[in-house]
Formats: structure tokens, C-alpha cells, sequence
């Protein structure tokens, strides 16, 4: 019934669920904080977004995963009968002369090895040359599951959620360097506004948590997590970053910095959550650069 109330969209791309997490990136940046107090905080912040990256790949991986296991399968059949061959042909040579009520003489032997040797050989290259037909068609297959009814509402909630932990672990980043230099902090009764430019300056607080950018993955987390992803009138100033998809006849599906809207409520995509990483990331690096 959800089917017939509720458009779900999504991303029909399967390379758009590959990964995002940067791993180079990542071992740079615990190389710069390897003797400073932002250690723990960093640690941390990685370890989140690794994982979150690690929800995100989920489909690719699923896809990839069968489609492994096909190839695998045919390899492994090709291995197995390219290595075992020459047992394989004496062992059916031997059994045909015993079954038979007299035996062979050296001449006819050879010459039954010959025959079952050719027949062996074009069979295997039989087979080798039908691979085609054995691997798995990984478009067809990731088509089948956008097409299955309860498929799209698991990238629907997914894609959100990897979105929210995005912007959660980078929040938990920001108050655990100003833990650094302020042990009891708290935001709840300090807000990360104030805290931070207290503590690192206006700049730095500016384009790390106030600036355009950072404000609307913020208010899109506030969407999210409490306002049943609706587009309320806190992200007004933002309009034109978003569209609608009942509005637009072409939806930019794969522009990471626009977010579709769906009767009201912002549908997460991919492209979004791969954005954002790369909005926070400039962040983070900008932070460890100054302060460790």
C-alpha cells in the first residue's frame, strides 16, 4: 500500500553507492595529529565516516559481492579442471580398460589416450570460450532490485540516515577540539558557535561551522532527524538549492549539492551524502592544519 501513497526516489546508479571515504587523506591526517591533543577527537571522526562509508557502499557491495561469486565459480571450475587434466584423462583411460573384457595393447592404448585426450580439450575449450555466459550481468541484476518494491524504501532510509552521521561525528569532532583546550565543555549549555570562536577565533569558527555551507547540512540534519525530513521554513534562505521533483522535469539526480524534494520531505541521495563528506572534509583538514 505504501507503494501507491508514497514516490519514492533514488539514485539508479550502482557506481553512485561506491565508496567515498579517502583513505589517503585519512592516513595524512592521523600523521599530523599523531602528538597532538586533537588525537582522540580525530580518531574518532575517522572511525564514524569510515563506517558510515562503510553503510553507504551496502548495495555496491551487494551486487559486487554475487557478481564475485559468479566469476569466482567459473574461475574456480577453469582452475580445478586446467590443473587436475592430465590425472583426469589417465583416470578415464584406466577405468575404459578395465570395463573392458580384455586388454589393451600399448598401440591401442595410446591411441584411446589420443581420442578421450581431443575430446577433453575441446570440451574445455568449450567452456572457457562460454564465459560469457556465466558471468553475472551486474546492471541487470542491481535493475531487478530498484525495480523491487521494498528495495527503494531501504536506499530512501539508508541514504538518510549515512547523511545524519555524516554531520553527527563532525559535530562530536568540533566540541572534542574544544574539549582540548576546555576538558568540562559541553554544548548543551555552550553552544559550538560560541565555544569555538571563544577559543580558535571568529575565522576559523566562521568557515567551519557558521559558514552557508555547514549551516544547510546542518538544517538538513535538523530536517532529518526532527522534522520528518520536511522542508520547513528554516531552510527558506536555501531554496534554491533544492528541487522539486514534481516541478522539474529532469531530475538532477546526480548534482550532490541539490537535494530532491518528494511531496514535501527531502529525499537523500548518494551524490548528496558524497558532497557533504567533501564540504566537512576541507573543514577537518583546515582545523588540524591550524591547530595541531
Amino acid at each position: 500500500m505504501l507503494d501507491d501513497i508514497i514516490d519514492v526516489v533514488i539514485d539508479p546508479n550502482l557506481d553512485s553507492y561506491a565508496k567515498f571515504f579517502d583513505h589517503d587523506w585519512a592516513k595524512k591526517v592521523f600523521e599530523l595529529v599523531e602528538n597532538s591533543p586533537l588525537k582522540a577527537a580525530i580518531e574518532s571522526l575517522l572511525v564514524s565516516w569510515r563506517s558510515t562509508d562503510g553503510a553507504h557502499q551496502l548495495p555496491w557491495l551487494m551486487v559486487q559481492s554475487m557478481k564475485n561469486l559468479v566469476d569466482g565459480e567459473y574461475k574456480g571450475i577453469i582452475g580445478i579442471r586446467a590443473g587436475y587434466l592430465e590425472q583426469i584423462l589417465k583416470g578415464i583411460v584406466n577405468k575404459l580398460e578395465t570395463r573392458m573384457h580384455h586388454n589393451l595393447n600399448h598401440e591401442q592404448r595410446m591411441g584411446l589416450k589420443r581420442v578421450v585426450t581431443k575430446i577433453e580439450k575441446e570440451e574445455f575449450q568449450s567452456l572457457k570460450t562460454a564465459e560469457f555466459q556465466v558471468k553475472l550481468d551486474a546492471t541487470a541484476y542491481w535493475n531487478f532490485f530498484t525495480h523491487t518494491p521494498d528495495f527503494p524504501f531501504c536506499l530512501l532510509g539508508l541514504q538518510g540516515s549515512n547523511y545524519n552521521s555524516l554531520f553527527f561525528a563532525y559535530e562530536d569532532f568540533l566540541a572534542h577540539t574544544i574539549k582540548s583546550r576546555e576538558p568540562n565543555y559541553t554544548s548543551k549549555k555552550d553552544p559550538i558557535k560560541d565555544a569555538f570562536a571563544r577559543h580558535f577565533g571568529q575565522l576559523l569558527r566562521d568557515y567551519c561551522w557558521t559558514n552557508a555551507e555547514v549551516e544547510l547540512a546542518m538544517l538538513v540534519r535538523h530536517a532529518l532527524a526532527h522534522n520528518g525530513g520536511r522542508f520547513g521554513t528554516a531552510l527558506e534562505k536555501h531554496k534554491t538549492r533544492f528541487v522539486d521533483h514534481q516541478t522539474v522535469p529532469a531530475i538532477p539526480i546526480l548534482r550532490g549539492d541539490l537535494f530532491i524534494i518528494v511531496d514535501g520531505k527531502i529525499h537523500i541521495t548518494p551524490c548528496n551524502t558524497k558532497h557533504l563528506f567533501g564540504i566537512l572534509k576541507e573543514r577537518v583538514t583546515k582545523i588540524i592544519e591550524e591547530l595541531a
